[in-house]
């Protein structure tokens, strides 16, 4: 072959080489044949095994396939080498090799078929491409078919450590420069700048961030609107935090606002010392129904005469605070001055 478009790494006559998947997959990127014509190139020049870096946002489903097979049906051991983003279609290409490789910093995507908008599918052949997808992806992986169908339902991004467990990859390789932190709380930014902090060859940043969904987007343009979406975070947690901070706020103003109306009726003689804090507890939950109660109690200073209505008819024994200040309010006046015991024990569990 006169020029190589995917080989990266190959000298005819040595028994090993190199590929890489860099671009988006189809539509003037990675074509499906031209990677198998690659590939079988390198088998007839003698190579016995080949490792396929792959740092791609993915594409066609169609080219993926054509790439996806020809990985799986060439007689080399393959290696597929996640050294960046393996996103969408590219995903699914990483997990064609016989050894599945991704670098500590790297980062796995998958999902369903997507659909572009305008563009009409029958249902049943997304369908029949979902299934496909889910064999391809789903071969060595430690899911269950239930656990598999909510996660190509989904935009689904794991770390290399997160894939690794979930049985996407055999094994993850440390980078020389020293581990990246990446959990599943990173931020898009956070993403961004560790998958570039380790890449050392240059490639196509746009291309990377179309992960991102920005369409013809320049790198300094990626980062802003990673930047804005970043700020608009930043702006929802500033104002979680103002409501937090005015419902604190709110509860203090209504616990003055108890505490001095209740207080203001101990003083004035309307309640006893010992039911304050059920008062309290009251008006905090409902202050304007407590206040009423409050104010409909006259203060008194010294106990009425003994013989009061409130002892005279036995019919009363059984009433509550309420049934008294219905049946016999003026009883339950006298009451409060002349056995001020009794009638605490029915306003706090009238309260309560």
């Amino acid at each position: 072959m006169e020029a190589f478009l995917y080989i990266t790494n190959f000298i005819p006559g040595e028994t090993s080489a190199k590929m890489f998947i860099d671009r988006k997959i189809g539509d003037g990127g990675i074509n499906g044949g031209d990677f198998a014509r690659e590939l079988n190139y390198l088998k007839e020049e003698g190579a016995q095994s080949v490792v396929i870096d792959i740092n791609s946002v993915g594409g066609s489903i169609v080219e993926g396939f054509s790439i996806f097979s020809a990985i799986q049906s060439c007689q080399m051991k393959t290696t597929t080498r996640v050294v960046g983003i393996a996103a969408s279609m590219a995903g699914i290409i990483s997990q064609a090799g016989d050894n599945r490789v991704i670098m500590d910093y790297g980062i796995f995507h998958a999902h369903g078929p997507q659909v572009p908008a305008g563009v009409k599918v029958e249902t049943s052949l997304v369908a029949k491409m979902l299934e496909s997808l889910k064999t391809m992806i789903g071969a060595k992986a430690k899911l269950t078919p239930e656990a598999l169908d909510e996660l190509m339902s989904k935009e689904s991004i794991f770390t290399a450590l997160e894939a690794l467990e979930l049985g996407f990859f055999d094994e993850i390789e440390k980078t020389s420069a020293g581990s990246p932190v990446l959990s599943k709380e990173a931020d898009a930014e956070t993403m961004y700048n560790i998958v570039n902090q380790f890449i050392t060859k240059p490639h196509k940043m746009e291309e990377l961030n179309s992960f991102f969904k920005l369409e013809n987007a320049k790198e300094d343009v990626i980062l802003k609107k990673v930047q804005e979406l970043q700020a608009k975070a930043d702006q929802l947690e500033g104002k979680d935090k103002e409501i937090l901070a005015l419902t604190n706020r709110v509860n203090e103003v209504n616990t003055l606002n108890a505490e001095t109306l209740v207080n203001s009726a101990l003083e004035s003689g309307k309640i006893s010392k010992e039911s304050v804090p059920s008062w309290i507890s009251q008006a905090k939950n409902s202050f304007d129904l407590t206040k009423t109660l409050l104010d409909g109690l006259s203060a008194s200073k010294i106990a009425v005469k003994v013989t009061n209505s409130f002892d005279k008819p036995k019919e009363n024994e059984s009433w509550t605070y309420a049934e008294w200040g219905t049946n016999d309010p003026k009883g339950l006046e006298e009451m409060k001055n002349s056995s001020p015991e009794k009638f605490d024990k029915l306003l706090t569990e009238y309260i309560k």
